[in-house]
């Protein structure tokens, strides 16, 4: 009995050992088949990002290189009763404004054909901020106007209500861009519905904004804008102000050709 008691004994221990040792093999190849798995995802995700990466660059790079924008909204340069004269005071053509509480004024206007040096101190940096350098060629000649909050008692003390001038009424079937070329001369000043975003810094330097607005209702809808925010007493430079069809990409707001609409005709 003994001896048949430690042959079972023997037998057990060689089965639990070799059990242990299936086990031990399994694991590990689990370990393997895991790490290959890891390995072939991680490969994966980086071909999918290549991928994505090479997309977006053509997309940015080349396709919207060959998309031809036009404006919706009127007059870009900003004429005042059809002028771009420095010093002339009042609300730019084609637009509405609440006049009791914003001031409109032409600064300067960009002077085609002038040789850069002798153009207007605001007209030079406003290209040097945006372009690195001054043309002394550019077609057709825009404004820089200087919208003026009034520190007057009904100003409303809600940012989010102090919008200032805009368009009204402007067909909305397509994506579209609101722009501008912008410099915050003192106070709180927002391009497009105020939030940290829309922020314009007050920093001395001229921006270029661009903000993105959809189609949403197949057509049968239409846009205000461009919209510019600023607080009681605050005040901004501003240039070529506009609502553009198609998403303008950065660093491309400019002068956009405007066609006739039908319904202008």
């Amino acid at each position: 009995m003994s001896s048949n008691h430690s042959t079972i004994t023997e037998s057990l221990a060689l089965v639990t050992m070799k059990a242990n040792d299936l086990c031990n093999t399994v694991e590990d190849q689990l370990d393997v088949i895991n790490e290959k798995l890891s390995s072939e995802e991680q490969r994966l995700s980086r071909t999918i990002n290549n991928a994505k990466t090479q997309i977006n660059n053509f997309i940015e790079n080349d396709f919207k290189k060959e998309i031809p924008f036009y404006r919706i909204s009127k007059n870009q340069e900003l004429k005042v009763n059809g002028l771009l004269t420095p010093g002339t005071v009042g609300t730019p053509s084609n637009y509405s404004s609440r006049a009791g509480h914003y001031d409109f004024e032409i600064v300067a206007y960009t002077e085609h054909g002038v040789e850069p040096g002798n153009k207007h101190p605001e007209v030079q940096k406003m290209w040097n901020d945006l372009k690195s350098s001054v043309p002394k060629w550019n077609q057709p000649d825009f404004a820089i106007i200087r919208i003026t909050a009034k520190d007057v008692a009904d100003y409303p003390t809600d940012i989010k209500k102090s919008y200032s001038f805009y368009q009204w009424g402007i067909t909305l079937n397509t994506d579209i861009s609101y722009g501008t070329w912008i410099r915050a001369e003192s106070g709180i000043v927002h391009f497009g519905y105020p939030s940290e975003e829309t922020k314009v810094p007050t920093d001395g330097r001229w921006y270029e904004r661009i903000i993105y607005g959809t189609d949403s209702n197949g057509g049968a809808s239409y846009t205000v804008g461009p919209h510019f925010y600023l607080s009681k007493g605050a005040s901004a430079l501003i240039a070529l102000p506009g609502v553009v069809a198609g998403r303008v990409p950065a660093g491309r707001w400019g002068y956009f050709e405007r066609p006739i609409f039908e319904r202008e005709q």
